[in-house]
């Protein structure tokens, strides 16, 4: 049962960083969801037999809808999971200029 449970949160984590515009599970602080498993702990998914929930990151870009995206990985996380799955969205990941960058001046 163990390995059918790993293989199912690890279906998850897989799925759900694979969408455009997910950065990554939030591990998150004490009370975020986590599987423990034989000899390691998930941490920022929890998957059980009627359904689970999932923490994630996602990156603030103007081309992205955040509702569309979390919609997106609410279904790719409940398709691996064979079950429902709720979407935490922890942290926005915001990309923008690297501030180390020198800018171009331009006259």
């Amino acid at each position: 049962m163990s390995a059918a449970r790993a293989a199912r949160v690890d279906g998850v984590v897989a799925a759900v960083t694979a969408i455009d515009g997910v950065v990554g599970v939030h591990a998150g602080g004490p009370g975020g969801p986590a599987t423990h498993l034989p000899g390691r702990t998930v941490r920022g998914v929890r998957i059980d037999d009627d359904g689970g929930q999932v923490s994630v990151v996602l990156e603030f870009r103007r081309d992205l809808d955040l509702v569309d995206l979390a919609d997106r990985v609410r279904a790719a996380a409940s398709d691996a999971a064979g079950v429902p799955v709720d979407v935490v969205i922890s942290d926005i990941a915001v990309s923008g200029p690297d501030p180390a960058e020198p800018k171009e001046f331009t006259p």
